[in-house]
């Protein structure tokens, strides 16, 4: 994933920042896919390229808003750490901003199954996902620490599996408390009736 300081977001969506230099083990983009930015729309990874430090141009810290080569392959270091020579490879990642974040492919209701299941095996105090979507489903909007108190759970426990949740496209979150999404409502529906 590509994240970029809270400078180059207003550059980045009107597409004046198109390139970025990244010292990496390996490449942590692939060409043609698509990655949320964290801050709404989505960068389309254009190109990857490997440039040796020795290779890297005034030109190519120019296109990238660096003065020159070396203040960008510093810029690079800084955020590692790693060492650098001559021979180190840098990685050219060219992209272009998009407006909307790639949506998420929905999960089959069996695959939901499946995965819930794993979930409340791997989980310490029993079983708990129909029980939260249940508590979500009866109370939607209310605040976590109440839903948590209604489940005997604590709050921090109960938000961090409720983003569990969120991620597997069941649930919502609003500005206080959470709603069931499509997905979720469909998934308890149907479990409610077995």
């Amino acid at each position: 994933m590509l994240l970029f300081t809270e400078d180059a977001v207003p550059l980045i969506r009107a597409g004046e920042l198109t390139v970025t230099w990244r010292l990496w083990k390996y490449a942590h983009v692939k060409v043609d896919k698509v990655y949320k930015t964290g801050y709404g729309g989505a960068l389309y990874i254009d190109e990857v390229r490997t440039v040796r430090v020795a290779d890297v141009t005034d030109s190519d810290a120019h296109e990238a808003g660096f003065a020159d080569g070396r203040t960008l392959v510093e810029f690079a270091h800084s955020h590692t750490g790693a060492e650098v020579s001559p021979d180190t490879p840098l990685y050219c990642v060219r992209f272009h901003y998009l407006d909307e974040e790639p949506k998420k492919p929905a999960l089959s209701l069996n695959e939901v199954t499946k995965r819930l299941e794993r979930l409340d095996k791997a989980s310490t105090h029993g079983p708990w996902t129909v029980d939260a979507l249940r508590a979500i489903e009866s109370s939607p909007a209310v605040a976590a620490r109440f839903l948590a108190t209604d489940l005997d759970r604590p709050r921090e426990d109960f938000k961090i599996d409720v983003r569990k949740l969120k991620g597997l496209g069941l649930t919502i979150s609003l500005g206080t408390g959470y709603m069931l999404s499509e997905l979720g409502q469909t998934w308890l529906d149907q479990h409610a009736e077995n």
